[in-house]
């Protein structure tokens, strides 16, 4: 695909959202959906983001993404939140708050219910400079929410550092946890790190078995294919 026909997808917006439903364990209802990303050019959306990042358009990418996303409307599905996924160099671009505020405007999206889930997969990343962005968000009102945590200590601290508002467990952990003893410890040892400074959420769950052990293990919030596939979001009115 050209550069120039990439950079068309996006100034057109020729993408839309799936809608992944975030379960709250204790009540068993929805406490908010991620917003997914797809695209009839990408049958692979990371894909779509790596061509984005190649043609240095992954932050116009990034930001029409949200753009999109907050015009769903999703008040009407009542009080839950969006998780939108970014990336660190977003965060980090000198237009970010600035394009956010013309955003959060227009489309009248309230900043309490978006929760900005940040994609560590980025190398040389800021941490410094993200931080005060970060703080910037949170001042606002804006949630924030850390993927892939328990992959390795540099995540963990890093977590520790930014300190958002949920820490989502990578998949692999979901992933057979009823017979993993291990898994489970190391779930338990991260909770136990995090001493409730930020609320934990398990992604990937496929099973029934997996999904009770995560609630014995003091899980709070959920997510994966056993609990909801992504759908559009006309399946959810």
């Amino acid at each position: 695909m050209s550069a120039q026909s990439l950079h068309e997808i996006i100034r057109n917006m020729d993408f839309h959202h799936v809608l992944q439903p975030i379960i709250n364990t204790s009540t068993n209802k929805v406490y908010g959906y991620e917003a997914l990303l797809r695209s009839r050019h990408y049958r692979n959306p990371e894909i779509f983001f790596k061509h984005a990042r190649e043609q240095n358009a992954l932050f116009e990418l990034d930001m029409m993404s949200i753009y999109k996303a907050c015009k769903m409307n999703l008040a009407e599905l009542g009080d839950i939140y969006l998780f939108l996924n970014i990336y660190p160099s977003t965060l980090n671009h000198p237009a970010f708050i600035n394009s956010l505020e013309e955003i959060t405007r227009e489309t009248k999206v309230k900043a309490n219910t978006i929760v900005f889930e940040i994609n560590e997969a980025e190398r040389g990343t800021d941490f410094s400079a993200l931080k005060q962005v970060l703080n910037q968000l949170k001042q606002q009102g804006f949630l924030i929410a850390f993927d892939d945590i328990g992959k390795g200590e540099a995540t963990l601290s890093t977590v520790q550092t930014i300190i958002p508002n949920f820490a989502k467990f990578d998949r692999y952990y979901a992933d057979k946890l009823f017979t993993s003893i291990r898994k489970q410890n190391h779930i338990k040892k991260v909770i136990h790190l995090l001493d409730g400074t930020m609320e934990i959420v398990l992604e990937g769950l496929e099973t029934e078995e997996d999904l009770l052990t995560a609630k014995l293990l003091g899980v709070p919030y959920v997510q994966g294919f056993y609990l909801g596939k992504p759908q559009p979001l006309e399946f959810y009115k």
